[in-house]
């Protein structure tokens, strides 16, 4: 991966993705009026090519199961109930962070 591509990756783990994922989502409005239009478009897009570079040469085994903790969110039917395809689930406007201990994603929900 190009030097920009790593930076920019690295700098997603650590506060900086607060600003990535309110450019993205466009909420927070508080820190969306912050980013002064800046959208971190160049950044976004070396984030999303080192994600995908990473996921051609590391395959998560199928059986990998990811947890995702949403503190007074409530979610869409069709996120939980399956279509007439038996699909179900979302799209997320962002990255997204997630954990591999139930424990961890439960607390996020403040339960």
């Amino acid at each position: 991966m190009c030097e920009p591509t790593v930076s920019d990756s690295q700098l997603y783990t650590g506060p900086m993705f607060y600003l990535y994922n309110a450019a993205l989502r466009g909420f927070p409005a508080a820190v969306v009026e912050r980013l002064y239009g800046n959208m971190y478009t160049t950044t976004i897009y070396c984030i999303v090519s080192g994600i995908i570079k990473l996921s051609a040469v590391m395959k998560l085994p199928e059986n990998r199961k990811v947890y995702r903790g949403l503190g007074g969110l409530e979610l869409p039917k069709p996120f939980v109930v399956a279509d007439e395809c038996g699909v179900r689930g979302g799209v997320e406007h962002a990255m997204m962070s997630t954990t591999l201990d139930r424990n961890v994603a439960v607390q996020y929900t403040g339960g």
